[in-house]
């Protein structure tokens, strides 16, 4: 394969899937790990990727909102492994709140499959309409502005809704990770209503797959340590992972990968 072909399929591969390892693309391209190693510093002399030991993560200063339907589709197999493990948090008659999110649709999923009796708060109508299958939960939806796009209601009737709740468990989905930064989101009227929950909350857990590690979106939420723990799936790349706990920051993952 020629170097043009090589390049572009790794920048491809790195905006689906954040990192990569030598060794992979040396089988998948077909060329020596060598020759890999001279394209990973290829790119990172443009300033695209960073080089870690044994491959290289996507380098991206900031990251920005995209449609709900598009999100729903992307590390689907992620988000159902972080939707399992975020169970091991939960017991029967809690009251949790889920803000919307492609990764808090694949919890409440489990939840239903998983659950007797709960107690909901959520903003997405998907999310309430999933968890309204177990007729045994009780689902609390603030009024407001419904967003079309993201099927989720916000304005300031819905923050003053969710500030009348004591919160057991909010999991809590982020779109950026950084330990220089924090935990971080975009779409002003959709924080409004996450802070809500996260201030209301007994305990947080955010809730993101690897990719959105080292990146940061337009508004901060908190520091790392703000939150019990942030819980991602099993994919994310050792070097992250060793980093983030050296700095005692508690991160959860299923095993079953």
């Amino acid at each position: 394969m020629l170097r043009n072909d090589r390049i572009t399929f790794i920048r491809d591969y790195l905006q689906k899937n954040f990192s990569v390892k030598v060794g992979f693309l040396s089988k998948k391209l077909e060329v020596t790990p060598e020759t890999i190693r001279r394209d990973l510093e290829y790119l990172e002399e443009l300033g695209e990727v960073k080089r870690v030991h044994g491959g290289a993560i996507l380098k991206k200063a900031n990251i920005i909102e995209t449609n709900f339907l598009v999100r729903e589709a992307i590390n689907k197999k992620e988000k159902e492994l972080i939707a399992k493990e975020a169970c091991q948090f939960v017991k029967e008659e809690d009251f949790i709140a889920l803000d919307v999110s492609t990764t808090n649709t694949e919890i409440a999923k489990q939840l239903v499959q998983n659950f007797q009796k709960l107690y909901i708060l959520t903003n997405s109508l998907n999310i309430a309409t999933i968890l309204s299958k177990n007729e045994n939960f009780k689902i609390f939806l603030p009024s407001g502005e419904l967003r079309n796009s993201e099927l989720c209601i916000t304005g300031s009737t819905a923050v003053s809704f969710i500030h009348t709740f004591n919160i057991d468990t909010f999991f809590m989905s982020v779109s950026g990770i950084s330990m220089e930064k924090g935990l971080t989101d975009y779409a002003l009227r959709e924080f409004e209503v996450k802070m809500a929950m996260y201030k209301n909350a007994n305990n947080v857990f955010a809730v993101a797959d690897h990719t959105k590690f080292e990146k940061t979106a337009m508004f901060k939420i908190g520091e790392l340590h703000s939150v019990n723990g942030i819980i991602t799936d099993p994919y994310i790349p050792e070097e992250i992972l060793e980093k983030y706990e050296a700095n005692e920051v508690h991160i959860f993952y299923s095993q079953n990968n």
